[in-house]
């Protein structure tokens, strides 16, 4: 194993005595990978993070409930918010964060506040929109938008979570087959507390940072592609005039089946 592919672990003790573990590669600008903590775990970057550890430092982290980070909560935004800071802080800062879905939301409450330790944020998402307050996406007739659709999946997630997550898998993922929809199935549930789950997705449901995403102004990328069924395209044009100053960028079948693309934008920031 070279250089670049060793992984090095480490463990941050925060305030209330949750640990964090996170994990860092390579040599160079550092980059944090921050991953959508609801349905998504760090392998699933792979491919990314292995181009990325080439010319830079990698780190990525697990949230407090997720892989062996401690299990206990509180699972607000802010909280998430401190625990990203420290592990940004104890990587050396100055770092360009790529923020996955919900991961967006805790990096721009950090990078707007501590521009020192996050200087720029390319965020991720399978629609621009998906970046927008949900309160935007009221009327729009997008499925996201759908109070039912909402509804039914944070009821399975109290009462059956395996399977609010296995619908959930099938809505966002159309190109997977049933033995893929399966075996990330299995890697989610046991890398993901149910409780964090259930209470991250209503705190990011009713989460708004817009006005963070209008701070980092051109600190900002938007990066989106590929399959889009939960906003079908629609409001872009709408996130061009909430945050102006932001670069948003569509990706040839999207930035995580393509990640050469999105590194290439990180290297774009980094001059590497």
């Amino acid at each position: 194993m070279s250089a670049q592919e060793a992984s090095t672990a480490h463990l941050l003790e925060r305030p209330d005595g949750a640990e964090i573990h996170w994990d860092s590669r390579g040599e160079g600008p550092l980059v944090m990978v921050v991953h959508h903590s609801l349905w998504s775990y760090p392998a699933l970057y792979e491919d990314f993070m292995s181009n990325m550890a080439r010319d830079h430092r990698v780190v990525t982290y697990a949230p407090r409930g997720c892989g062996p980070s401690s299990r206990q909560g509180p699972y607000d935004p802010a909280t998430d918010a401190a625990d990203l800071a420290a592990v940004a802080e104890a990587g050396g800062g100055a770092a360009v964060a790529v923020a996955i879905a919900e991961g967006f939301n805790r990096t721009a409450r950090v990078a707007a506040e501590r521009p020192d330790l996050i200087g720029h944020v390319i965020a991720i998402g399978p629609a621009a929109a998906a970046f927008l307050p949900r309160v935007e996406l009221e009327g729009s007739g997008v499925m996201a938008a759908s109070e039912s659709v909402i509804e039914m999946l944070l009821q399975m997630m109290r009462t059956d979570p395996r399977s609010a997550l296995r619908s959930l898998l099938g809505m966002i993922n159309p190109e997977l087959s049933e033995d893929e929809v399966r075996d990330r199935l299995a890697a989610i549930t046991q890398y993901v507390s149910a409780e964090s789950v259930e209470s991250r997705t209503r705190a990011w449901l009713e989460d708004d940072v817009s006005e963070q995403a209008r701070i980092l102004g051109e600190r900002l990328w938007i990066t989106h592609g590929g399959m889009d069924p939960m906003y079908e395209g629609k409001m872009r044009e709408r996130v061009v005039e909430l945050y102006p100053s932001a670069r948003i960028v569509a990706l040839e079948d999207g930035p995580i089946s393509r990640p050469e693309l999105t590194a290439g934008l990180v290297r774009e920031v980094t001059g590497r």
